[in-house]
């Protein structure tokens, strides 16, 4: 075989409405119209559509003649408007003329250059039926923006020598597609700017589609880049890399400094919290057990003003969340009631709305609000097993976390296989309790990474508050120094009517954004939130794992994650 033989496909045949490239099928077709006026990026839709190759063509125009041909087109407008006509075709004349007169001024007083322009796309595909679709479909880009595409009949040949590698431009070609544009529409034609991201400094991510590094620091950003908080989203089904890719970011922020906590519902991420010698806390039975009635300090900043009530107030709603999570669908007297024994319990430890929570030695319990609840025996009955029964390890009883480290797990995965309510409970209570964490680190200067696994947890129609709750802290958590990476998968639970006006938040408030391998319900409502193309959500559907769509700030880039193999050996 000789090189021809190799680079050459194993057939190649030209139709006069198509081509055949080896196993593909092909047809060339040429923009044949444009519009009066164009915006910025005018071509960019069209380029990224799935199986669209598009070549541009340019070469210089004589202005000489080209003045004279506007002359002479602006004389004939002028001809046909003194003469009459119907409305209709008087209204496109005074727009030709007017058009002709501002080219006119723009090349002779502005000096600016004019060219030849032609546009010649080339639509590949596998079938002829994913073939036709994909033409109708470039017909209708064009169609929208005010372009005219057609076939290149009997001219394939020369159509794919256009839009292929050669890049020439057949006589015939030329006479059909080519069309004098100033300098400016024809720079506007494309997004100058090259795919990758590279801020200079911060974390590698991983790779671009090029294969160039993409190093993105969403703690100072460029200026321009887009970006405008810390915050990190990562979507994706179950499989496709979610995991891996968060525990090369977290590595990387971790050797730069920046604290880590982790709510970890799998038990993902006890071998790379012992690898870097971190705090792994089991917060799903009595050793790591987190008190929902434990009232913690506010940073200095954040103390209440004068007629304002203490940190109790601020928990006090906190609560309402965590027993509407565990006792789901309460009446509105049930609720009354519940508070009410609350309210009792902390009075009954001398807890009030001004008491300082660092004076405070033993805190009350789920099981003194229970005893409380005589009076309410069908409350009581739905309390007990959290006062008395099988959840009691959770909260019956004082706080036991040991201290955080600079990276700690706090691992909730013993509730894998406990009741929904019990699982949305705790991961609530895990959760404001990291959230505490990061309030009081405030003032110690260091960033905080909140990671936040397998967030649909917390979207419950039931119980809208705790979604709420995290979208506060996503909005909140860069006032103190923090980053909110939220991970999860089911993204159509976030959108439903009942949550929408919450999960659209947390889900949209992230500058940088990293979406991976969907399911096509997933992919659906992320088209329309995020704006994706067609091109983009194709590479979302058949993703590999560990492959995705980064959207930083104003920059969308296809990456691939990567580690090295040291930090492949800690993660896997």
């Amino acid at each position: 075989m000789n090189l021809i033989d190799a680079l050459a496909p194993p057939a190649l045949d030209f139709r006069p409405r198509g081509m055949s490239l080896g196993a593909a099928v092909a047809q060339a077709l040429v923009i044949l119209d444009y519009p009066p006026r164009v915006g910025p990026a005018w071509l960019a839709r069209l380029a990224a559509l799935p199986g669209v190759c598009l070549s541009v063509h340019l070469e210089p125009a004589d202005p000489l003649a080209l003045l004279t041909a506007l002359n002479r087109s602006a004389g004939e407008y002028a001809a046909r408007l003194a003469s009459g006509g119907p409305a209709l075709a008087q209204s496109r004349w005074v727009q030709g003329m007017e058009d002709a007169k501002a080219l006119l001024q723009a090349i002779d007083q502005e000096g600016q250059r004019v060219y030849r322009t032609a546009v010649v796309l080339l639509v590949v595909a596998p079938d002829e039926a994913e073939l036709a679709r994909r033409v109708r479909q470039a017909e209708a880009c064009c169609a929208a923006a005010g372009m005219r595409a057609r076939c290149a009949v009997f001219r394939q040949e020369d159509g794919l020598l256009a839009a292929g590698p050669w890049a020439v431009l057949g006589a015939d070609i030329a006479t059909m597609a080519a069309r004098d544009m100033p300098a400016p529409t024809v720079a506007a034609a494309y997004p100058w700017v090259c795919s990758g991201v590279n801020h200079g400094t911060g974390c590698v991510w991983g790779r671009d589609e090029a294969g160039g590094p993409v190093l993105l620091d969403r703690w100072s950003p460029p200026e321009g880049s887009g970006i405008t908080n810390a915050n990190v989203t990562v979507l994706g089904t179950s499989g496709g890399g979610k995991s891996f890719a968060a525990k090369v970011l977290l590595l990387r922020e971790f050797a730069v400094g920046t604290r880590v906590l982790v709510i970890d519902p799998e038990r993902e991420y006890r071998g790379i919290c012992g690898a870097v010698g971190g705090a792994w806390i089991n917060a799903a039975g009595a050793e790591g057990r987190v008190n929902p009635m434990h009232v913690r300090s506010a940073p200095a900043a954040e103390e209440p003003g004068p007629g304002v009530r203490g940190p109790l107030a601020a928990h006090l709603q906190r609560l309402k969340t965590f027993f509407g999570l565990y006792l789901p669908g309460l009446s509105g007297l049930d609720r009354a009631a519940l508070q009410s024994a609350v309210l009792d319990a902390y009075r009954a430890r001398d807890v009030h709305w001004e008491t300082d929570p660092e004076a405070v030695a033993q805190w009350p319990t789920v099981a003194e609000v229970y005893g409380r609840l005589k009076g309410h025996p069908r409350l009581a009955l739905l309390l007990r097993d959290a006062a008395d029964g099988a959840d009691a390890a959770l909260w019956a009883g004082q706080s036991t976390l040991p201290p955080a480290s600079d990276f700690t797990v706090l691992d909730v995965h013993e509730l894998t296989h406990a009741a929904d309510n019990v699982r949305r409970a705790q991961y609530f209570n895990v959760l404001g309790h990291a959230w505490d964490l990061v309030r009081q680190g405030r003032w110690t200067g260091r960033r905080t990474l909140l990671v936040v696994d397998e967030t649909w947890l917390l979207a419950d129609p039931q119980t809208p508050e705790a979604l709420g709750f995290l979208r506060d802290v996503a909005k909140r958590i860069r006032k103190y120094g923090g980053s909110l990476v939220v991970i999860t998968q089911n993204t159509v639970d976030f959108l439903a009517p009942e949550l929408a006006r919450l999960g659209q938040p947390v889900l949209g408030n992230a500058s940088t954004k990293f979406l991976m391998r969907q399911e096509p319900k997933d992919l659906e409502v992320l088209r329309d939130l995020l704006h994706l193309s067609e091109a983009e959500c194709d590479l979302l559907a058949a993703a590999r794992r560990g492959e995705g769509l980064l959207l930083a700030g104003n920059r969308r880039v296809r990456l691939r994650v990567e580690a090295a193999p040291s930090e492949a050996e800690i993660i896997t």
